[in-house]
C-alpha cells in the first residue's frame, strides 16, 4: 500500500515536470538568444545596486522634493492611497474646485500601478521613498535590458542604463515632477518589449512581450496622457517601423503586426484609467489639449529654417534638469561613426536630434510636417515644445553604450579604454548631480527642491485642526488667502516651502487635511467651473491656477460655494500688503501666522427654492455675481424650470445625513414643492434617487446641481455613477484574461 502511495506521488511528479518543462525550456532558450548568464547578473547587480544607493541622495536627511511633487503629486498620492486602502475607488474629489473629477484626473495616479501600490500599501514617506527609487531601478534596468537586447555587451548596457537614469533631466525630474519621469521610466521598457517581440518566435513569448510592452504603454497613458504619452507613442511607433524596414527576419508586415498588438494591449490595459479621463476632458477646461496655443503658422517658417534649441550648450552640458553629461554627449556622437548601423544606432541618433529640433521655440519644417500629419500635433506642441526633450535623453545614453561596446570588442586595450571612458562618464554625472541639487536647493519656482520630513510637512497647521472640527457638522468651505504686492496674486506654489502659506491651506493642502476647499492647483478643471470662477473675480487665471483673487472676496458667488471660514495671514509678508475685505467678518481664531475668519452670508451646502427662472450659464453667472437674483429664493437653471409651489410660511428643513467623496444623502422636509440646491458642482456622473426613485438632477446658478422634490418628508440620495471606470475596469480585465488564455492555449507554441 504505502508502496503504490510513493508510485502515485513520483507519477504526478513527474507529470508536473513535464508540464513545467515547456516553460524552462522556453525561458532558457530566450535567456539563451539575449541577456543571461554570470555576466548579467553582474550587469545588473552594478547597475541596481548603484541607482540603489544613488536613492541615498533622494531620502537622506529628509525625503527630496519638489514644488509639483509637494503641492500636487504627494497630496494627490496620499488621498489616492487613502482610498484604496479602505477599499474604495476615489472617482471624485471633494476637497479642491469644489468637487471635482479624481478618476478621470490624468496625473492623479489612478491606474498608474507605482502610484497606487507604494502609497495604498505604505506610510507616506516609505512610499515616497519606494516610488522615487522604484522609478531609478525602472528606468536604468530597463534600458540596460534594451541595451543587452539591441546587441550590447554587459559593459556598454550598464553605461546605458546609469546614463539615462543617472541623466539631469531623469534624476532631477524625478524629484520635482513625477509626470516626466513616470513617461521616461516607462520608455525603454516599451521599446524592449517592441523589440523581443519582433524577434521572438515562439508564440508563447510573444504574448509574454506584447503584454510587457503592452503594460509599458498603459503606464505611459497613466502617467500623463497628455505630451508625454504623446512624444512617447510616436517614439515607440518609430522604433516598430524602423525594425521592421532595417531587419530582414522582422519585415514590415511582421512590425505593422506587432505595433499593433502593442497599442491594442497596451489600449486595453490602460481603460481603466483612460476612459474616465477621456470623459472628463471632453468637459475640462482643455478639451483635446492647449486650446490656447495657436499651433504652426503655415508662413512661419521656410524650408531652410531648420536648428536644433538655441540653448541646446547650456542646457545639456551645464549641471542642470536636461544636463545629459559632456563624457556621454561625446561618446553618443562617436556612436554612429564607430558603431554604424548596428545596435539600431540610426534610429536613436536620429530620435535624438529631431527632439532637439521639435525642441526650439522657432517652427521648422519639421514643426509643420508633423502638425498636418498628426492630429492635434500643432497645439500641443507649441503650447510647450521643450517638453520634446523628454524622449531625447534615451538616445545618447544608448549611443554612448554603443560606442563603448564596440571600443571593449577591440581587444585588451580597447576593453580597458571602454572602461576607463564609462567611468569617467558615470563620475562626471555624479558629480553634476551634486552641483544640480546645490544649486536647486538655493533656488526658486518650478526646480527649486527642499529636504522635508513629510509626515510633518502636511501635519494639520493649528488652523487646519480648528477648520476641521468647525466645518464637521455642516461640511461648510474654507478657503486661504494672501494678498500681495500691489494687489497682484502671486501663485501659492511659489511660496510652498512658506510656513504661512501652508498654514492658508493652500496648494492642494485640503486633501490632506480633509477640509474642503473652492480652489487648487492643477491644470486641469472643468470648464463649467472655471466660467464660475472667472465670474467670481471679473478676470480669468492662468490655466494651473483657480484661486478666489481680491474682488471674489466680495463676490456673492462666494457665499453660493458655501465659504464660510476665509484663512487670512495674521502678518502679511514683507512684499505683501494687507488683504482688502469689505466684509464684515468675525475672527473665529489665531495663532502666530493667520487669522480665522467666519462669513456669516455664507449659504448652506443644501438649501431649498421656490422659483427657478431659465437663463444661459452666461447669463446665470452675471445676474448672481451683480446681485441682483437672491440665490436663497430663485434658482436660475439651464433647462425649463419645473412647476413649483409657493415658499410656505411653515418652518422647512434640509439636513445632510451622510457625506462620502461620491455619495450624499439628505432628509428633506418641503412645505411645497420647490428645488434642492446643492453647493457641490455639476458634473453629468452624478445622479440622484428621491425616496429609492430615480430622480434628473439639473444644472443650477451656472454650475451647481438641483434636485426637484414635492412637498412632504422625502430621502433623495445622490451618488456618481459613471460608466467610465467600470467598463474600462472590464476592458483592462477582459486585456489580461486574453493574455492568459492565449498564452496558455496549446496552439499557442507557434509563431507569426
Amino acid at each position: 500500500m504505502t508502496r503504490s502511495v510513493w508510485e502515485t506521488l513520483t507519477v504526478r511528479a513527474a507529470a508536473r515536470r513535464a508540464a513545467a518543462l515547456p516553460w524552462v525550456r522556453l525561458a532558457w532558450t530566450a535567456a539563451g538568444r539575449g541577456w543571461a548568464g554570470w555576466a548579467d547578473l553582474v550587469g545588473v547587480g552594478v547597475v541596481g545596486g548603484l541607482l540603489g544607493l544613488s536613492g541615498w541622495d533622494l531620502l537622506n536627511g529628509g525625503t527630496l522634493v519638489g514644488m509639483d511633487t509637494a503641492t500636487a503629486f504627494y497630496p494627490w498620492y496620499g488621498f489616492l492611497g487613502e482610498s484604496l486602502r479602505s477599499g474604495h475607488i476615489p472617482v471624485w474629489n471633494p476637497y479642491q474646485f469644489s468637487g471635482t473629477p479624481f478618476a478621470g484626473d490624468p496625473e492623479s495616479g489612478w491606474a498608474y500601478l507605482p502610484a497606487m501600490l507604494a502609497f495604498a500599501l505604505l506610510p507616506l514617506g516609505a512610499a515616497a521613498g519606494a516610488f522615487l527609487i522604484g522609478h531609478l531601478l525602472l528606468a536604468g534596468l530597463a534600458t540596460y535590458a534594451l541595451a543587452r537586447s539591441l546587441g550590447l555587451q554587459t559593459l556598454g548596457a550598464a553605461l546605458a542604463g546609469l546614463a539615462y537614469a543617472w541623466s539631469g533631466f531623469f534624476f532631477g525630474h524625478n524629484v520635482c515632477c513625477f509626470a516626466y519621469s513616470s513617461v521616461a521610466a516607462w520608455l525603454p521598457l516599451a521599446l524592449l518589449g517592441a523589440e523581443r517581440l519582433l524577434r521572438s518566435r515562439d508564440r508563447r513569448w510573444q504574448v509574454v512581450w506584447c503584454g510587457l510592452g503592452g503594460l509599458a504603454i498603459s503606464q505611459i497613458l497613466a502617467a500623463w496622457l497628455g505630451q508625454g504619452a504623446y512624444y512617447a507613442l510616436l517614439v515607440i511607433g518609430a522604433f516598430v517601423a524602423y525594425r521592421g524596414l532595417t531587419d530582414r527576419c522582422v519585415g514590415l508586415g511582421r512590425a505593422v503586426l506587432g505595433g499593433t498588438a502593442l497599442l491594442v494591449v497596451g489600449g486595453g490595459l490602460a481603460a481603466i484609467g483612460l476612459l474616465p479621463r477621456l470623459e472628463f476632458n471632453s468637459l475640462s477646461n482643455l478639451p483635446g489639449g492647449y486650446v490656447t496655443a495657436t499651433g504652426i503658422a503655415s508662413a512661419a517658417a521656410g524650408l531652410g529654417d531648420w536648428g536644433i534649441i538655441e540653448d541646446w550648450s547650456t542646457r545639456l552640458l551645464e549641471p542642470g534638469f536636461h544636463y545629459v553629461g559632456r563624457a556621454v554627449l561625446a561618446l553618443a556622437v562617436a556612436a554612429p561613426l564607430l558603431a554604424g548601423r548596428r545596435r539600431a544606432v540610426p534610429f536613436f541618433a536620429l530620435v535624438a536630434v529631431l527632439a532637439l529640433v521639435l525642441a526650439r521655440w522657432q517652427p521648422t519644417p519639421l514643426h509643420m510636417l508633423l502638425s498636418l500629419v498628426l492630429p492635434g500635433f500643432g497645439p500641443m506642441h507649441m503650447h510647450a515644445p521643450e517638453r520634446a526633450l523628454l524622449v531625447f535623453f534615451l538616445g545618447p545614453a544608448v549611443l554612448a553604450g554603443a560606442t563603448v561596446d564596440w571600443l571593449s570588442r577591440r581587444g585588451r586595450w580597447g576593453a580597458m579604454v571602454a572602461g576607463l571612458l564609462a567611468l569617467v562618464a558615470v563620475i562626471d554625472l555624479r558629480l553634476a548631480w551634486q552641483v544640480q541639487m546645490a544649486d536647486a536647493m538655493g533656488a526658486s519656482g518650478a526646480y527649486e527642491l527642499h529636504r522635508v520630513d513629510l509626515a510633518a510637512y502636511y501635519a494639520p497647521s493649528g488652523a487646519e485642526r480648528f477648520l476641521q472640527s468647525a466645518t464637521a457638522d455642516d461640511r461648510s468651505r474654507a478657503i486661504g488667502y494672501a494678498q500681495h504686492v500691489s494687489g497682484s496674486p502671486i501663485p501659492y506654489t511659489l511660496r510652498w516651502m512658506d510656513p504661512q502659506t501652508a498654514a492658508l491651506g493652500a496648494n492642494n493642502r485640503a486633501l490632506v487635511s480633509h477640509l474642503e476647499d473652492v480652489q487648487g492647483y492643477n491644470p486641469l478643471h472643468l470648464a463649467r467651473y472655471d466660467a464660475f470662477m472667472q465670474a467670481l473675480n471679473g478676470e480669468p487665471q492662468e490655466y494651473h491656477q483657480s484661486d478666489v483673487l481680491e474682488a471674489g472676496l466680495s463676490s456673492p458667488l462666494l457665499d453660493l460655494l458655501g465659504v464660510r471660514y476665509i484663512v487670512l495671514p495674521a502678518q502679511p509678508e514683507p512684499d505683501e500688503t494687507a488683504p482688502h475685505i469689505a466684509r464684515d467678518l468675525r475672527p473665529v481664531y489665531a495663532d502666530a501666522d493667520v487669522t480665522v475668519f467666519e462669513n456669516p452670508t455664507a449659504l448652506p451646502r443644501a438649501w431649498l427654492v421656490h422659483a427657478a427662472e431659465q437663463r444661459s450659464p452666461a447669463e446665470a453667472l452675471a445676474l448672481l455675481a451683480a446681485g441682483a437674483v437672491d440665490p436663497r429664493r430663485t434658482a436660475l437653471l439651464e433647462a425649463p424650470p419645473p412647476l413649483l409651489g409657493d415658499a410656505p410660511a411653515a418652518a422647512e428643513t434640509v439636513r445632510i445625513t451622510e457625506a462620502a467623496a461620491d455619495r450624499v444623502r439628505l432628509e428633506v422636509v418641503a412645505g411645497a414643492p420647490g428645488l434642492l440646491v446643492l453647493g457641490d458642482v455639476f458634473y453629468p456622473a452624478w445622479q440622484a434617487r428621491l425616496d429609492g426613485a430615480p430622480t434628473p438632477v439639473s444644472v443650477a446658478d451656472g454650475a451647481l446641481r438641483a434636485v426637484g422634490v414635492p412637498a412632504g418628508h422625502h430621502v433623495i440620495e445622490l451618488q456618481y455613477a459613471s460608466a467610465a471606470v467600470p467598463l474600462g475596469a472590464a476592458i483592462s480585465g477582459l486585456t489580461v484574461l486574453a493574455l492568459v488564455v492565449v498564452a496558455a492555449w496549446p496552439w499557442s507554441r507557434g509563431a507569426w
